[in-house]
């Protein structure tokens, strides 16, 4: 009896460390013909129990991605929703990846 709360014990502890990770949605704008300029920026909001009250961690990507690309545009835009689930839906994460080019003003798309 002892070696089955242990194995019990050992199997629960295994899956507390693991986790799971489920893409939700992604988008993709036009691809440019020059890709020599790569941006990326990546966001994430821990959240408990399924209580999630904004986004807004979101918004800071459009900032990001803008601050990599000071003297053009970014384009070629690939979004990444992932949920990171921890245990159990009771502890999970949003995260966001946004991946672009930047293209320089004055370049060719």
């Amino acid at each position: 009896m002892r070696n089955f709360i242990l194995i019990l014990a050992a199997a629960a502890m295994s899956t507390l460390g693991m986790g799971c990770v489920s893409v939700e949605s992604i988008s993709l704008t036009s691809i440019p013909a020059r890709r020599d300029a790569p941006v990326r920026t990546e966001k994430s909001k821990i959240i408990f129990l399924g209580f999630n009250f904004n986004n807004d961690f979101v918004d800071e990507l459009v900032g990001d991605l803008k601050n990599q690309c000071k003297d053009g545009i970014v384009s070629g835009i690939l979004t990444k929703d992932e949920v990171v689930n921890y245990f159990l839906m009771i502890v999970y994460s949003r995260r966001v990846t946004a991946t672009g080019y930047c293209q320089r003003t004055g370049q060719k798309t």
